[in-house]
């Protein structure tokens, strides 16, 4: 189950990267840098990241654990011989009988201080974006997105993109497409080891590899 827990809060967590070390990012007119950095901050004004921990995680969380747990093993393309056809659910709660009760508290207190974190690097993400942005749209373009953030229907849609993400909704459908990617999984693994066969085996742990793929 804890690799259960594991990906579930993968696919939870807000990602946000900073440029590679060494990346060189190309000099921006100066009008088109100030107009990005106004669309972005209409989408991640301060505070969005700690909002969204805070009001739409736990509630993403339970959507995520109420689809998941009503799983079989079958349903994510696993064998069943050693499930009897057990739920996750059934199976969590064999294992550990406050199973539930101790995710509730993990999404809490996770909630609490993965905000905090994802608060702390939100000038960072602004920043990436805001170069993406003046990198991918021209300023004629950056002007118009700018001028519709301006009305209503464009404030109330900037303020919510982000937060859309984490809908119980999206998640829920998103977790519905997992069994497909399970199934699919052998099949996929199948072609990477096909594609791969030239290269030598890489190194085992506690040892080398020689040219013969054995490790010393």
């Amino acid at each position: 189950m804890s690799a259960l827990l594991a990906l579930l809060l993968v696919q939870a967590a807000p990602v946000a990267t900073a440029p590679a070390p060494g990346v060189q990012t190309a000099t921006v007119d100066p009008a088109r840098k100030a107009a990005a950095e106004k669309a972005v901050l209409a989408l991640v004004p301060p505070g969005t990241y700690m909002r969204m921990m805070r009001d739409q995680f736990p509630k993403m969380m339970d959507a995520i654990m109420a689809r998941t747990m009503g799983m079989t093993a079958k349903d994510l393309g696993a064998p069943e011989e050693n499930t009897g056809g057990k739920t996750l659910r059934e199976m969590a709660a064999a294992e550990d009988p406050h199973f539930e009760e101790r995710m509730r508290i993990m999404t809490t207190v996770m909630s609490e201080d993965m905000g905090k974190i994802f608060e702390s690097i939100e000038p960072e993400m602004r920043a990436g974006l805001s170069r993406a942005f003046a990198r991918r749209f021209t300023l004629d373009q950056l002007n118009d997105i700018n001028a519709f953030f301006a009305t209503p229907s464009g404030k109330v849609f900037a303020a919510d993109y982000l937060a859309t993400f984490m809908d119980p909704e999206v998640m829920e459908e998103m977790m519905g497409a997992m069994p497909k990617m399970m199934q699919a999984m052998p099949a996929m693994m199948a072609r990477v080891e096909k594609a791969t066969a030239h290269l030598p085996p890489p190194p085992k742990k506690g040892g080398t590899t020689t040219t013969t793929g054995k490790a010393k």
